[in-house]
């Protein structure tokens, strides 16, 4: 049901619905937890991806790509316990493509902040900057994470970001 609803969704209905539920779940993400703009966000992904043995970046997506990412990061939060109750309210009543509003993100950005949303749900990032340089450091509870955690969140990342192997 939930995936007949998220490719029923127009693709501006779409970028905007992903927004919102990332809005929604990073409204209490503490100040120094939040990144600041895409480029730390790439580094964010590229650390967890390079830690488990996984290439450096993500690959650039064309825009249908995009979508398809986008498609699979809304499907993951309204499939997941700890954000289901946010991804199925803005399901039940997407978000109005008014046109006349906001610029819209490119669906790749609201892809990598949907991301970065989902990774800081299932792991504490500390981020730290400092002379210029950016540090992250993910843990669970007060322990550094375990490498198999990382690695189900790394093929995960992976997934929701290309889809599944052979797609």
């Amino acid at each position: 049901m939930t995936t007949t609803v998220i490719d029923a969704l127009g693709d501006r209905v779409l970028v905007l619905a992903l927004q919102e539920v990332t809005e929604d779940l990073t409204a209490d993400v503490p100040a120094q937890s939040r990144l600041q703009d895409s480029d730390e966000a790439h580094a964010l992904l590229s650390t967890l991806l390079r830690a488990t043995g996984h290439r450096a970046d993500l690959p650039d997506l064309d825009e249908p790509a995009q979508y398809a990412a986008a498609r699979r990061v809304l499907a993951a939060f309204a499939a997941d316990p700890a954000t289901a109750a946010a991804g199925q309210a803005v399901l039940a009543d997407p978000p109005a493509d008014t046109r006349l509003g906001a610029e819209l993100a490119l669906p790749a950005t609201a892809v990598l902040a949907g991301l970065i949303t989902w990774l800081q749900l299932k792991v504490d990032i500390r981020v730290e900057r400092k002379d210029g340089k950016t540090e992250f450091e993910f843990r669970v509870a007060k322990e550094p994470a375990s490498s198999s955690l990382l690695k189900d969140l790394a093929a995960a990342v992976l997934r929701l970001w290309n889809g599944p192997p052979g797609q």
